[in-house]
């Protein structure tokens, strides 16, 4: 708190005369000087706000710099009484009051809009990084990353469980494979192909229009096998395993040749019904050479336009769990397949699902219940 100076002071005193006016310029010297250090206090604060806290404060400055130079004036003429009349103290500590109100109030003001300023700044940042580490996760490289702060790490970690989450709950991103199995409670309703072949009603349409642009192009599609119900994959894994065992292997190691090829029933995608083996006519082998032909080269090219993707690619085997298949077709939606087929990555690196070592660890405990 500053200390009042005293209204009233002996006129008759000469020393208090000679003394008077020299307490109050002093007075005035250390008044301002407080004020210019809460203003040079409050600018080194707020550097954005040096204009407005200046600008602010300057005519109280000046009202006291005036009564400093009225006491100046009155002690070379020793006008002491004239000097006393005028109310110099009651002025200057009004002039005080003033200038720290006015710093107040303007530290106050920059504090806001740097606030806000800030707030901007942050979301700019954050919404700057946001669509870095997504881009990054739509590559499928969610797994190499690793953020250079902790501050950051933790915002990728708490990003990637939210578009994990999101991505899940999209029902035409469903991961089925070795590690995923089919929900129980799945359903779809299959819908039949002119040929006799089944697909889910979800991507009739959207199949049907690939397969007759395919043609239009010049190519022979032929959809050889879409939706299956369970039993059917039950079938044909078992006949897959026979093959395996007539070549001479045990059952075990039958079980896992044949689920390269043919997934384990209750982790098709065809039960999905969102799935359809396509082949050219010109060609009918479900081998790599289908790759050779137009039919193929054009649907892996443009089935993204459609809304598949080519399910199981070349040199992903270790994180798909099937081999390469040139000819398995995949519905998961335009928006979706775009960003798959640009990055040239599986389902499973899409949807940072390609750790399963942790899935594998909950499956051994599930089959040991």
């Amino acid at each position: 708190m500053t200390t009042e100076i005293p209204m009233q002071e002996s006129a008759q005193n000469p020393s208090g005369t000679e003394k008077g006016p020299k307490r109050f310029l002093k007075e005035v010297f250390l008044r301002v000087s407080s004020i210019l250090r809460k203003v040079y206090e409050t600018c080194i604060a707020f550097p954005a706000g040096k204009k407005a806290v200046t600008e602010a404060v300057l005519p109280a400055v000046l009202i006291i710099v005036f009564i400093g130079t009225v006491i100046l004036q009155t002690q070379a003429t020793g006008r002491t009484s004239a000097l006393y009349s005028f109310n110099a103290a009651g002025a200057l500590n009004a002039a005080e009051k003033e200038a720290s109100a006015a710093v107040g109030n303007s530290a106050n003001g920059v504090f806001a809009q740097a606030a806000e300023t800030l707030e901007k700044k942050v979301e700019e940042k954050t919404g700057s990084l946001r669509r870095k580490y997504m881009d990054i996760l739509d590559r499928g490289e969610g797994d190499s990353f690793i953020p250079e702060t902790e501050v950051k790490r933790r915002f990728w970690k708490e990003l990637r469980a939210q578009r994990k989450k999101e991505l899940s709950e999209d029902p035409y991103l469903l991961l089925v494979n070795k590690w995923h199995y089919l929900p129980e409670d799945y359903e779809t309703e299959p819908v039949t192909l002119p040929n006799g072949q089944m697909i889910g009603s979800e991507c009739y349409e959207p199949l049907m229009d690939m397969l007759e642009d395919c043609r239009e192009a010049g190519g022979v599609p032929i959809v050889c096998s879409g939706y299956r119900p369970h039993d059917k994959q039950v079938y044909l894994f078992g006949e897959q395993i026979n093959r395996w065992i007539y070549s001479g292997y045990g059952q075990d190691d039958a079980e896992d040749l044949a689920s390269t090829a043919v997934a384990v029933p209750g982790t098709s995608e065809h039960e999905l019904g969102l799935a359809a083996d396509i082949y050219s006519s010109e060609n009918m082998s479900l081998d790599e050479s289908q790759i050779y032909s137009f039919t193929q080269q054009w649907l892996m090219e443009n089935c993204w336009r459609y809304g598949f993707i080519l399910r199981y690619p070349k040199d992903k085997s270790d994180i798909t769990g099937i081999i390469f298949e040139p000819w398995h077709y995949r519905y998961v939606g335009v928006k979706h397949a775009r960003k798959i087929h640009k990055a040239g990555i599986c389902l499973e690196e899409y949807l940072d699902q390609t750790d399963h070592t942790e899935r594998e660890k909950d499956l051994a405990a599930e089959e040991q219940q």
